[in-house]
């Protein structure tokens, strides 16, 4: 794996809003993002296969970062469950999780950190298949970073290693852990000088009462850090506008709102108080499309923000939709993609 090929990693997981933001890039825009996907059960799907199968519609068979979701599957069983049950089994240094990347040639593996003995075991198989290991740490864990970098020392080169300081979810106030990140990615440094290092964070609203505009603090506080331990080797990572945590039911459907990725923040147009669900989504569209930082980029996102505001059938009249809708504009401005030199389709919904 060439990590220097890439200049954004989205954080992101097998959910029908993420999947479809993801494949619906155009392929000019996808050539500098490198995708992390956190493998989970498609939907309510009962077999494995499927989550494989929509992973692989969703990024082409282009290589892929991938990880385990450690969500406990509570309630009704499927076999599915039972995969993901194996597949984070720590026996053997994670013998099944270690055959499961052999198998699969897209994939980069992340090492599994819940059993220390595993590690290394981990590492060594990586390290032989030649896709590149990337260590995601929690802040929990930040006190361990230099302990597990130790362990790739023996190796006659590391740039095929790649570590993410994963600071889940976070606000404005993420930009006052820039010392941590700091120092954690120093230490990082200190034993492998040519590994690659990420920073990341998901600090997209809870609540958006009042709220008009956010700034995207992870692209501030990914500056903040290159600007001491230097931008070489240094790949900017977020959630691609997710949420860190998932979001549980209840509480009924939020009020229609249209987002708008900027490359520095974010626009929020929402209407609360338009009784119509499918004309308060046509309302919210039409103010991002008439708001003076609205930018007609020609891909899948602006464009169904854009038959919604004509009040076409096949635009956002669900929560999903402006949320898929906003992860592809996102992913898109901070994949930095330059201009297609020729028309792009999209698919339809």
């Amino acid at each position: 794996m060439d990590f220097n090929a890439f200049h954004y990693v989205p954080i992101i997981s097998v959910r029908p809003s993420e999947m479809q933001a993801l494949e619906e890039l155009p392929p000019y825009a996808k050539t500098g993002i490198l995708p992390f996907v956190v493998l989970q059960p498609w939907t309510t799907a009962k077999e494995f296969p499927s989550t494989l199968a929509k992973v692989s519609a969703s990024t082409a068979g282009k290589p892929i970062i991938v990880d385990i979701t450690d969500e406990v599957f509570d309630g009704a069983r499927r076999p599915v469950h039972d995969v993901f049950d194996e597949l984070r089994d720590p026996n053997n240094g994670y013998a099944a999780w270690r055959d499961f990347v052999e198998e699969n040639e897209a994939f980069t593996p992340v090492v599994q950190l819940s059993d220390p003995r595993s590690i290394a075991p981990q590492i060594h198989a990586f390290k032989a298949v030649g896709r590149g290991v990337v260590v995601r740490l929690h802040e929990q864990i930040f006190g361990l970073a230099e302990n597990i970098a130790q362990l790739f020392k023996s190796y006659p080169y590391n740039n095929d290693v790649y570590f993410i300081l994963d600071f889940q979810r976070q606000d404005k106030n993420i930009l006052t852990k820039t010392l941590i990140a700091v120092n954690t990615c120093k230490s990082i440094r200190k034993q492998l000088p040519d590994c690659f290092i990420s920073v990341s964070a998901s600090t997209f609203p809870i609540s958006f009462a009042d709220l008009l505009e956010q700034e995207i603090f992870e692209r501030r506080f990914y500056t903040l850090v290159a600007d001491q331990i230097g931008y070489d080797n240094h790949i900017y990572c977020d959630r691609a506008s997710v949420r860190a945590e998932k979001q549980n039911g209840g509480g009924g459907s939020p009020a229609p709102r249209i987002d708008n990725a900027l490359s520095a923040k974010w626009k929020f147009f929402r209407e609360a108080e338009e009784e119509d669900r499918d004309e308060a989504y046509q309302i919210a569209a039409n103010r991002a499309t008439t708001c003076p930082e609205w930018i007609d980029h020609g891909i899948w996102g602006t464009e169904m923000i854009k038959r919604t505001a004509a009040g076409e059938e096949s635009a956002i009249y669900s929560p999903k939709m402006p949320t898929s809708a906003r992860i592809n504009i996102h992913m898109y401005m901070q994949a930095g993609a330059p201009e297609p030199a020729a028309e792009i389709e999209w698919t339809d919904l």
